[in-house]
């Protein structure tokens, strides 16, 4: 059986993550960054499982990412990476991936590396 409380907090979040996928949609990624903002904090505050926010951390990092927020988008991702497992972390960690590609910062090579 289910617990209640983290059954009403799915539900909170999921309301919020869904109003933020339909702002994403509509190319309102301020908006969007607002509901995901807002989701994570309630899955946080409400007690929800580190080991569950994977979802949660991915659409909140694609909003910043959106809005070429890298940094907070990293920040975001390096933190999660920490307490993720199974596939949150495979999910959180492709898109810690794209973000370095994109931002530059495995495209380089550290002076005194052989080529």
């Amino acid at each position: 059986m289910q617990n209640p409380r983290l059954a009403a907090l799915r539900k909170t979040t999921a309301t919020l993550t869904a109003q933020g996928n339909q702002q994403m949609a509509g190319g309102n990624y301020a908006y969007a960054e607002q509901f995901f903002e807002r989701a994570l904090k309630e899955w946080r505050t409400g007690g929800g499982s580190k080991a569950e926010e994977g979802s949660l951390i991915t659409q909140l990092g694609k909003a910043y990412e959106v809005q070429r927020k890298f940094e907070p988008a990293y920040d975001l991702y390096m933190q999660a990476l920490n307490n993720l497992t199974g596939q949150d972390y495979d999910e959180v960690y492709a898109a810690f991936l794209y973000l370095n590609e994109r931002m530059g910062a495995f495209t380089k090579k550290e002076p005194g590396y052989p080529s």
